[in-house]
């Protein structure tokens, strides 16, 4: 089983990166584009079908992500 750990700013909290590629991409022509959020995923796999949801939660708060400035979603693959 893979879970998949999605991690992004929490609304509000400027990332200049996101921001600099959405002037990038607004400079090329692409006005209609109003807003980009950049993240990142991790895939974790564990090797039998237990759920083990809650020790993934746990990671994902503990490590993957910065709770005071990141949310994270986990989804199964």
């Amino acid at each position: 089983m893979i879970f998949r750990v999605y991690v992004n700013f929490k609304k509000g909290i400027l990332d200049p990166e996101a921001e600099a590629i959405k002037q990038t991409i607004t400079s090329m022509g692409y006005k209609p584009i109003t807003n980009i959020v950049k993240g990142k995923f991790f895939d974790i796999e564990v090797d039998t079908n237990q759920d083990y949801f809650s020790q993934i939660e746990k990671i994902s708060k503990d490590l993957l992500s910065n709770p005071v400035i990141e949310n994270f979603k986990i989804i199964k693959k």
